[in-house]
Formats: C-alpha cells, structure tokens, sequence
C-alpha cells in the first residue's frame, strides 16, 4: 500500500482521536496503515514531526478560508473569528490542544501573513506579533483548560468565559492602536 505524507497525517490524526495523545505512537499508526515503520520515517525524522505535521494539519484546513485577503477588512473582527475557529478546532479532536501546546511550527505557518492585517491596522510589527502571540496562547490556555475538565465539571460556561476575555484582549488591542494612531485632527 502507497500511502502520501498528508494521508499519514490524517490517519494519525483519526488515530489522536481513537487513543489519545497518550497512546499515539509511530507503531500503532503503522499498524492501522498496515505499513512497518521504515515507510513512516521515510516522511517522519522522528514522532515529534509526525505531532508537528498533525498540529498544522488540524489548523490549516480550517483557517485557510480565514486568512483570505479579502476576508481581513477588520482586523479586530478577523483576530476574533480566528482565536474562535483555533478552540474550536482543537476542541474538536481528543487531546486537540495539548497535541497543539506540544509542537513547533513546521517553517509553513510563518508569521508574517499573520501579522499583515494588524500592519494595516497602524499596529508596529513587534506589536503585530505580540498580538498575535497573546491571542494564540490565550486560546490554547482556555481550550487546554476546557479539555482537561470533564464536561460539566466547570463552575462557568467556558465559551462565555472565553468569549469574554477574547473581547477585553481585543478591547485592550485596539486601544492600544488608537493611542499609538489616533485620527488626523484638523488644525483651526
């Protein structure tokens, strides 16, 4: 059987959701490929870029539509659709976001296209990222957080906790622009 990289990424992201983090391993991915493991370091140097690849993975495909040019008219409203689509994506697989705080980018994922709407905003580049980086690991707290807890065993609502404090990260963000920009005023 001939199996491309990206099937193996899928196939071990089927496999996240049968074990868990936990009990994912290159053995049992090649066994529920019927592959030996030679063929899976073909494509993985080791276990850590399999969980790198998956961690990408996950995301691409759903927040490829997001980062659309044509889709960034509001950078707050935009930072806020995709910190929502990140939780729920790592919500949606069994260890999503732990499988997610563990891995590196894979060099794909560059920050850049990330930052461009936040540069048109008026924001400086090292805010751009800092931005970026403070709503990204927000996000990952809460859906760290959410997921560690059996369901029901929060005192609060987590997506209403989450959603409130995205809203003050982004309240705080753009106050911070408006300072650093504020409008032309006109000069009697």
């Amino acid at each position: 059987m001939v199996v491309r990289r990206d099937g193996y990424v899928r196939a071990a992201l089927e496999l996240l959701d049968e074990v868990g983090l936990d009990g994912l391993s290159l053995r049992k991915l090649g066994e529920k490929l019927g592959v030996r493991g030679p063929a899976l370091y073909t494509h993985f140097e080791s276990k850590q870029a399999l969980l790198d690849q998956m961690a990408e993975t996950m995301l691409d495909d759903r927040l490829a539509p997001l980062d659309d040019p044509s889709a960034m008219d509001d950078w707050a409203e935009w930072l806020a659709r995709r910190a929502r689509t990140i939780r729920c994506t790592l919500l949606s697989y069994r260890d999503g976001a732990r499988l997610h705080a563990g891995s590196r980018p894979t060099g794909r994922s560059a920050m850049t296209p990330l930052i461009k709407p936040l540069l048109r905003a008026g924001f400086t580049e090292e805010d751009a990222t800092h931005a970026i980086l403070a709503i990204s690991r927000y996000t990952l707290g809460c859906a760290i957080d959410e997921q560690q807890h059996a369901e029901g065993d929060h005192d609060e609502d987590p997506a209403a906790s989450f959603e409130y404090g995205l809203a003050r990260l982004i309240a705080g963000l753009r106050a911070d622009v408006d300072v650093a920009n504020p409008p032309d005023q006109d000069v009697a």
